[in-house]
């Protein structure tokens, strides 16, 4: 399992384009038992090594967006290694109000890759393959870059341009991001990116937990 968790930052990263990231990790986890900040597999907490993902993966900044009950969840369990940890004052509102809190510090003119905290074990590798392809498309600036599967399913992150990155700072909590995807069909890029499976092993329940944890462990066997 070891393996799996091994962070690289030796990929050739190409930055004729500045990316940030916002890693959302302000939920509940009520379905979970305790708050999604504080996801470990095997024993290993797995949000230091999501944050290291996408820093190798070449973003300029990590913004980790928590509440005050995730917060104290990890209170002591070290470094998380985001650049900027904020808090979500209003967690109740939904996912988009942690999104607008990390864009808050997001100077205009930057693309975002925006994460949930529940799918933690995307790799830097994968994360590559996406921002090459965005980089090297037509207008990457108004494209929604995301990972799917060789069935075509849909993960994440969702790498979005900076032009839909100030289109999604006027967003109401209450909106949610697939309505950004949906707003924009002809601005949809989907990467593969098989065979990592990280970009779609969600953990919101201790029986996502218990096979994402098997699975681990039959691929190191």
């Amino acid at each position: 399992m070891g393996g799996y968790f091994a962070i690289s930052a030796s990929y050739p990263i190409c930055l004729s384009q500045t990316i940030h990231a916002v890693v959302l990790a302000a939920g509940e986890g009520n379905r979970l038992g305790y708050p999604k900040a504080a996801i470990k597999v095997a024993g290993r907490w797995l949000l230091p090594d999501l944050i290291l993902a996408f820093r190798a993966a070449g973003a300029q900044t990590v913004t980790l967006v928590l509440s005050q009950q995730s917060q104290a969840s990890i209170a002591d369990f070290g470094p998380t290694h985001a650049d900027l940890e904020v808090v979500n004052p209003s967690p109740e509102e939904g996912k988009t109000s942690s999104i607008l809190c990390g864009l808050q510090n997001i100077p205009p003119g930057n693309a975002v890759w925006i994460h949930p905290c529940d799918t933690p074990l995307v790799q830097a590798a994968s994360l590559m393959t996406i921002r090459q392809a965005w980089e090297s498309s037509e207008n990457p600036d108004q494209l929604l870059a995301r990972p799917v599967s060789s069935a075509n399913r849909g993960g994440h992150p969702l790498l979005v341009g900076s032009e839909r990155v100030e289109e999604l700072k006027k967003f109401l909590p209450e909106q949610s991001l697939r309505e950004l995807l949906q707003n924009h069909p002809e601005s949809q890029l989907n990467v593969k990116v098989s065979p990592d499976p990280g970009p779609f092993l969600n953990i919101n329940t201790p029986e996502q937990l218990t096979l994402v944890e098997g699975l681990l462990d039959n691929s190191a066997s």
